[in-house]
């Protein structure tokens, strides 16, 4: 079997850079703590810290009583209890070479208690003691390592953009240092329902709304517990703190005090339903501030079937041989019939919107057909007599020529350049609303005539001021 000890020096050129208290503390007391007993010798002393803090070394005493200890114990188990109990043995070869083996054991041990002696008063000189805190987490650690660098590789701290730590990474270390690091934590905030992004460096809830100046008043609504961590990644938190809200549902106010972040939690809160059909504003899912007004609007969805008229249409067909301004229904119009399935829509109560879901007809409707002229009247004679064309004067002794006498001087041709034309003194919007060609003035007596009688029979006398000559 392989001595013991031998295990001890292996795993001692395998200690790490840096170790915490706790780890270096019990492998020196496992060392010490090892049994070395013999028959009829003491116990040996067993290797411990120094006086002086942070070292460890081996007085002379300690390693002899080891080395007494390990000595006795080999021998123990070849010496003969009494002479007189049993009869002398020629020694063989394995008794002569007992002594050598034991001697060989004696240096192997003494070589393993200098070397252990050697690496404990090396590590307590070469380490350092510090103090590491990574996101308010702390831990006192002994390292080898010469840099804050140095510690935080060998503890797997990784530091990104925006993190905190209160040394240079490239700075040395001094036994007794302290090292922090704090995570940069991106944080959603939604306070009152105004919502902004923050970063925080606090491990916990609590400690963030600190950081952030977040009032805390009593009752308050926290979306998470105070004492939850905050993971590196960050974290969305919902602060609403007590304040007044008015409802306005079904006619009625309602003034509440409530902590409650979001409308849908108010309304459940202040025992006010709502269905899907019904308006809310601000909507369900929105966060609520201060003296708001969250307002209610019953919807009401009815649906029905009715009959309705379908309204006929009027077609116009040209009629070459009927004169300009002339009509002539060919075919009256007749409206048609419709079944429709329309939904009425209520808002507290008062229509707000009708729409045809469906409609089928019952009776079709008949379009009304109007016969219009396109034949113009032939232009009259422009050399005086009856035709009154041109700048004569009325030939004729009817109304129309005492009217265009009082109007015109009885002028059939005249152009005033007031906006008025003829004899009978027609604007050009009247003269076009009774289908006259061109311009009053462009036309004959006779045609201008027509064209008066219509409007008469239309509009009466009253169009002309000078109406009143026609008793003359």
């Amino acid at each position: 079997m392989r001595p013991s000890s031998h295990r001890h020096r292996t795993a001692a050129s395998r200690t790490p850079r840096s170790w915490s208290r706790s780890q270096s503390g019990s492998w020196l007391a496992s060392q010490a703590k090892r049994p070395r007993s013999s028959a009829g010798t003491s116990t040996p002393t067993p290797i411990g810290p120094s006086a002086d803090p942070g070292h460890s070394a081996l007085d002379h005493t300690e390693v002899l009583a080891i080395v007494e200890g390990r000595f006795t114990h080999r021998l123990s188990r070849n010496v003969v209890s009494s002479a007189s109990d049993q009869p002398l043995k020629t020694p063989g070869k394995r008794a002569k070479h007992r002594p050598r083996k034991s001697t060989v054991l004696i240096v192997l041990n003494l070589a393993i208690v200098l070397l252990v002696g050697g690496g404990t008063a090396a590590y307590g000189a070469l380490s350092q003691t510090v103090t590491l805190t990574v996101d308010g987490k702390s831990q006192n650690i002994r390292t080898f390592g010469g840099t804050v660098a140095d510690v935080l590789e060998d503890h797997a701290v990784t530091v990104r953009p925006g993190d905190r730590v209160n040394k240079a990474v490239t700075s040395g270390l001094s036994d007794g240092d302290t090292i922090e690091v704090a995570y940069a934590k991106p944080i959603t905030l939604t306070l009152d329902g105004k919502k902004s992004t923050r970063t925080v460096y606090d491990r916990t809830v609590d400690d963030a709304l600190g950081s952030l100046g977040v009032a805390q008043a009593s009752g308050s609504y926290v979306s998470a517990e105070r004492s939850t961590v905050i993971p590196r990644a960050g974290t969305t938190l919902v602060v609403s703190t007590p304040k007044a809200l008015t409802i306005i549902a079904d006619g009625k106010k309602k003034t509440v005090t409530t902590t409650t972040p979001k409308v849908a939690g108010v309304l459940k809160e202040a025992g006010v339903s709502v269905d899907k059909d019904d308006e809310v504003k601000p909507a369900q899912d929105a966060y609520v501030t201060a003296d708001d007004k969250v307002r209610v609007v019953r919807i009401k969805k009815i649906t029905k079937n009715q009959m309705i008229a379908l309204k006929h249409e009027t077609v116009v067909r040209k009629d070459a041989d009927a004169l300009v301004g002339e009509t002539e229904v060919v075919r009256e119009g007749r409206n048609g019939k419709a079944r429709q399935r329309v939904e009425l829509v209520y808002a507290d109560g008062k229509l707000r919107k009708k729409a045809v879901v469906s409609s089928d007809p019952v009776a079709k409707p008949v379009a009304k057909i109007v016969s219009r002229g396109t034949k113009r009247p032939p232009i009259a004679d422009t050399d005086g007599g009856d035709g009154g064309g041109g700048g004569g004067s009325a030939t004729g002794n009817t109304v129309w020529d005492k009217i265009a006498q009082c109007e015109s001087g009885g002028n059939w041709s005249i152009n005033t350049g007031n906006g008025y034309y003829g004899g009978l003194q027609f604007s050009a919007a009247t003269w076009k609303s009774v289908g006259g060609p061109g311009l009053p003035h462009q036309n004959s007596r006779e045609v201008q005539i027509k064209y008066a009688k219509i409007l008469q029979a239309r509009s009466g006398w009253g169009q002309w001021g000078c109406a009143g000559a026609r008793f003359n």
